[in-house]
This record gives structure tokens, sequence and C-alpha cells, in this order.
């Protein structure tokens, strides 16, 4: 675990930070390299990408804030503040993104749900490469401890916060790493059979990516800590919410297509 990738004076690099930047240039090459010029331009995934870094660093935070209902200053502060990017959750981010791009598509007269189809497979495989290093790293979103051969023993972390030490827990992270690049893969290889029915491969994406966020959360401690209902935490109960949203969204996918007469 190391949190602190470097100091440089006043200056803190933190390995959170630096593991998503190097994410998003990362899409951003496999976008380019996989571009179709008849969905969009260089300028127009410029565009996309300046989004989705916006997304990252503050409308995740807004997204959060909103959700908490707690709109005082200090909350403002601390949602907005770039060192604390590992406790701005998935959800809110995601969001954060689906709006702005909603609304880009519609000023630019883009088809949505073709982009989004067009995008989905690449951030899957950010949200894999984020948990597996950048979570690792920052010792974000640990698990509850284990006496499985595979868990895990995290030394203390210098920030003094993160998962206990010298205690054997569930690598959660890697548990959401893994399932996402396999999700991600799947939806790479779909891409071109699903061509016929937008929307349709990013149902698939929703419902991968929060399906393991749903199923990991029984392991995960931070989420242990939130109000349970049921047996469930919040971010279980809204992940199960997006998953059912993402399976409409590919069942009304496929419908369309049916009615439109494509094979």
């Amino acid at each position: 675990m190391y949190p602190i990738l470097a100091r440089w004076g006043d200056v803190t690099f933190y390995s959170y930070g630096f593991v998503m930047m190097a994410t998003l240039f990362a899409i951003y090459f496999l976008a380019r390299h996989t571009l179709e010029d008849t969905l969009l331009d260089h300028s127009q995934l410029g565009d996309i990408s300046f989004l989705a870094v916006f997304s990252v660093w503050f409308g995740g935070g807004l997204m959060s804030l909103l959700f908490s209902g707690d709109f005082s200053w200090a909350k403002l502060q601390t949602s907005l503040d770039p060192r604390r990017l590992q406790y701005v959750g998935t959800m809110a981010v995601s969001a954060s993104f689906g709006l702005s791009l909603w609304g880009y598509c519609l000023w630019k007269r883009l088809p949505f749900w073709r982009v989004m189809d067009f995008l989905i497979p690449g951030f899957v495989l950010g949200y894999a490469l984020q948990r597996s290093f950048g979570c690792m790293a920052a010792g974000c979103c640990h698990g509850i401890p284990t006496e499985l051969p595979w868990g895990i023993v995290f030394p203390e972390n210098p920030l003094g916060v993160g998962p206990p030490v010298g205690v054997r827990i569930h690598p959660t992270q890697l548990y959401m790493g893994l399932a996402a690049l396999a999700t991600s893969r799947f939806l790479f290889v779909q891409r071109h059979a699903l061509r016929h029915a937008p929307g349709s491969l990013t149902g698939l994406g929703i419902m991968g990516l929060f399906g393991v966020y749903f199923l990991v959360g029984f392991w995960r401690a931070d989420l242990q800590n939130e109000g349970s209902v049921s047996g469930l935490s919040g971010g279980q109960r809204f992940a199960l919410a997006l998953f059912v949203l993402g399976l409409g969204v590919w069942q009304l996918s496929l419908r369309r297509a049916r009615r439109a007469g494509r094979p």
C-alpha cells in the first residue's frame, strides 16, 4: 500500500489520483484507436474526455453532495477537495458523467446510446484498472477480515486511515477489478454483434459493473458501516437499482431493434 506517491516541497502526489489520471489517458488513447469517424470526430472525443475528467474531479463530488442532502459550506469544500478522490463513490461519478454526456449529445445532436455503447467497454476497463491499482495503493474500498488463503494483510497507512493493520482481509479491490476486467473483455467482444441495438451494450455494461459492486459489497468493510436495510447497505441498494436500470435499458434496446426489423 503506497497512498503517497511522492512529495515535492509542500505538494503531495497521491497514488490514487495518479492512477486515475493514467487510467483516463489510457481510455482516451484506446478510444482514439477504435474511433468510428461516422460517430465521433477527434474534437468531440476531446470534449467527452474533458467531461470524464470533470466528472472525476468535480462532478462526482457535486453528485455526492446532492445525494447526502448536506449543502453546508464545509461539506461543499470537502466534496470538491481533490485530495479526497478515493472517497467519491463510483455511482456519483457515473451519474455525473452520464448526465453531462446526455446534455452534450443533445447539444451536438449525437445519438446518445450509440456514443455510450462506443465508450462503455473502455470505461469499464478503466474502472478495473482503478480498482486494481488505485484502490489497492490507497487502501480504500477494503474488505472485512477473512481466513481464506488469498486474504491480504495491509501495512500501516501513513495517512492514518484505511484497513486494519496486521489483519488478513478480503482483497475486495481485486474482486471488483478482475470482475470488471472480464466484463470489459466481454463488452469488447460483443460490440459488433450488438450494433443493431443501440443501448444494449450500455445496459450490459451497467449490469456487469453494478452487479459486481452489489455482490462484493457483502465483503466490503466500508459499506458495513452504512445504514443497513434487510441486510443491504445504502451503496448496495443503489447498485441494485442501477442493475435493474441496466437490465431495462438492455431489454428495451433489443425490443426496439426487433420492432425495427434489425437482425
